[in-house]
């Protein structure tokens, strides 16, 4: 005898189940199809929704993510040009006019008699007629003229660079008095919360020979305009007080208005 047949005369006849078997199978196969079928439309559903989603964007301009703007930065765009412009020649003329406000009687020299290392002779004019350019690389302005004392003993060189965003890595560096070889540096707080680094050296030209000293401040504003302007001179004098110059590096002319 098997172990089936003495289950089945130990337990006896089974009773009747109320439960409907067959239905029960039928009815779960059809739930696996519907749930089959769902999934399949949803994923449908969910591409073509995806698809005419991208559609509507693509045709619709005014769906598109706007540009960002710099309120610092000027209209133009950049590129690797610089030229000398009417609003480079405006600029130089309002920082030379903001010179000679400090420095009353200064005169200027044009660019070939008063290059370093040459004390002008000949008669200097009332306008500087130095180099005014846009600086389209960095966005901004450069400048270059040549101020000569009252009394036309010396004459200095001056520099003017004016941008509307700062340089990779300037606001690390240019504003630590570390960061370069200088004689004196001083730092301190300007107007607007402008940062203000001032700097002298001496030095002597390589092989030796000429000396040139310079006085320079670098002006750093909250939305990024720097300004740096300097003054070299060949014998030390110089047609503004480091006082001066530091106020004439903070004077809104020497600030374009971008």
């Amino acid at each position: 005898m098997t172990y089936r047949e003495i289950f089945d005369a130990a337990i006896g006849d089974a009773p009747p189940s109320s439960i409907d078997l067959d239905g029960v199978i039928l009815r779960q196969r059809r739930l696996v199809r519907t749930r089959r079928l769902g999934a399949y439309a949803s994923a449908a559903g969910g591409v073509l929704a995806l698809v005419l989603g991208a559609g509507l964007v693509v045709d619709r301009p005014d769906m598109q993510p706007a540009a960002t703007a710099s309120a610092s930065r000027p209209p133009h765009r950049k590129s690797n040009q610089d030229l000398p412009t009417e609003a480079a020649g405006r600029y130089r003329d309002g920082v030379a006019a903001a010179v000679e406000a400090r420095a009353p009687g200064v005169r200027w020299m044009p660019p070939a008699a008063g290059r370093r290392g040459v004390v002008p002779t000949g008669p200097a004019g009332d306008a500087p007629v130095g180099g005014a350019s846009e600086d389209f690389r960095n966005v901004g302005f450069s400048v270059r003229a040549y101020p000569v004392d009252r009394a036309g003993a010396f004459s200095n060189d001056l520099s003017v660079l004016a941008l509307a965003e700062p340089q990779p890595g300037l606001n690390r560096d240019v504003m630590d008095c570390g960061k370069q070889i200088v004689d004196s540096c001083g730092l301190s707080t300007g107007p607007d919360g402008a940062r203000v680094r001032e700097t002298t050296r001496v030095w002597e030209a390589y092989g030796g020979g000429a000396v040139m000293h310079y006085r320079r401040v670098d002006v750093l504003y909250p939305d990024g305009t720097w300004i740096r302007i300097w003054l070299h001179s060949v014998d030390g004098r110089f047609v503004l007080t480091p006082e001066q110059l530091r106020d004439l590096a903070l004077d809104p002319a020497a600030r374009p208005a971008w």
